[in-house]
Formats: C-alpha cells, sequence, structure tokens
C-alpha cells in the first residue's frame, strides 16, 4: 500500500507560489498548469508530493521554497523564457532530496558554487555515509542525439561540483512532458540508450548514478551507488 502524501503536488505549488493562479489552458505557465494536476493515476505528481513532505519532515522545506520562487519567480510566466525550466530543475534537487533520505540518510543541503544557496548550484551531503550527491534533470531535446550529449554535458558538469570523497552519485532526471508516458523514461527503446550513456559518463567522471522517470524518485529507471 502506498503512502499518500500529507499534501499533494498542487497544494505544495500553491504554498509556495500563490500569487501563479491554477490554469489548464488560459495561462501556459507551467507552474500554473500543475497546480490543476492532481496525484491520481499521475506518478510524477505523486511522488513530488512525497517529496516535499520528507523535506518538510526533515527542516529543507524552506531551502526549496527558497529556491523555487528565485528560479521561477513569483508570478506566473506566462510561457515565456527559461522559468518554468529552472523551476523543473528545483523540482529534481527536492526529488533528489528525498532519494537521499530513505537510501543514505538525511543529507545537508550546500550551495556548490559562489551565486549562493538560493539561485546557485548546490550538492547534498550525508557525513554518517561520507557521500555527496548532485542532481540534474535532462531539458527537453529533440533528438536522441542530442539526448545523449546532455547527459555527457550533465554529469563533466556535477562532477566538477563534488569534492572527493568515499562516494559521489549524479542523480539524473528526465524532462517532464505533458504527454510523459510516450516519453523516454517509459518506452524501453528510448530508455535504454540514455541509461547506458549514463553508465558510461557517470563511471569516467567517478560518479555513481540513478536514473528516474520524471519525478519518479521512488521508482528509479536504475540505481547503481
Amino acid at each position: 500500500m502506498l503512502y499518500m502524501p500529507v499534501c499533494d503536488m498542487a497544494t505544495w505549488l500553491h504554498d509556495f507560489l500563490p500569487g501563479i493562479a491554477s490554469s489548464i489552458s488560459g495561462d501556459p505557465c507551467w507552474i500554473a498548469f500543475m497546480k490543476t494536476r492532481d496525484p491520481e493515476h499521475n506518478p510524477p505528481f505523486y511522488w513530488l508530493g512525497r517529496a516535499f513532505d520528507i523535506a518538510s519532515d526533515s527542516d529543507a522545506i524552506e531551502a526549496f521554497r527558497a529556491r523555487l520562487v528565485a528560479a521561477h519567480g513569483a508570478d506566473s510566466c506566462f510561457g515565456r523564457g527559461e522559468h518554468d525550466e529552472r523551476a523543473q530543475d528545483v523540482l529534481t534537487e527536492a526529488c533528489a532530496y528525498a532519494w537521499t533520505v530513505e537510501h543514505l540518510g538525511t543529507p545537508a543541503v550546500e550551495p556548490a558554487d559562489e551565486r549562493g544557496p538560493e539561485s546557485g548550484a548546490i550538492r547534498l551531503y550525508v557525513p554518517e555515509v561520507e557521500t555527496y550527491v548532485a542532481a540534474r534533470r535532462v531539458p527537453p531535446q529533440r533528438s536522441m542525439e542530442r539526448v545523449l550529449y546532455a547527459v555527457a554535458g550533465l554529469a563533466e558538469d556535477a562532477a566538477k561540483t563534488l569534492p572527493d570523497a568515499a562516494s559521489r552519485i549524479l542523480y539524473l532526471d528526465l524532462w517532464h512532458e505533458r504527454m510523459y508516458a510516450q516519453n523516454v523514461g517509459y518506452r524501453l527503446e528510448l530508455t535504454e540508450p540514455i541509461e547506458q550513456a549514463l553508465r558510461h559518463f557517470a563511471q569516467e567522471f567517478g560518479m555513481s548514478f540513478v536514473l528516474t522517470r520524471p519525478f519518479q524518485w521512488g521508482n528509479p529507471v536504475h540505481a547503481a551507488y
């Protein structure tokens, strides 16, 4: 039996960004659309709700609130620019946080560059097991070749933010689309090349890896750590 989130994804998004009204079709802002979604029969939204519950229980929720507001802005982006993409990057970070709590222990959220913890890169550190985790999300791509190039670049970028430690893990999330069930992560012939590339580049840069469907930290495609 699944543990149901205390607050579902839409409730959390209302709490984080109250200035954005829910909208199915009137506002192309991704956050506005996500506020109309419920977790029933939607694994990405179910696991997002759980991720924020775990962050709340671990006193990390304010860090992710600040990062989400800084990434997207408090108001609707009306589908313009990169605001929605940056917001989804933060949601991936929250999912990586939840995965880390469940599998390794409660991590510290550390800034990983000079921009600071609200707008810069972050990493997760679990001192009890001397492990660093870097969360990255593959952005939408138009071809498999571009996906594989993106995986290589994200692995290299993540490795640069992780100090030497007993273990270094790249948590890689695939992008979300409204028709996500037909996308990479759900179709084996599209997902296998990504997993193979991730395995190769993670090893090249001295990391283990976790690969997930959009926001589905609770049932990864593959985890090797």
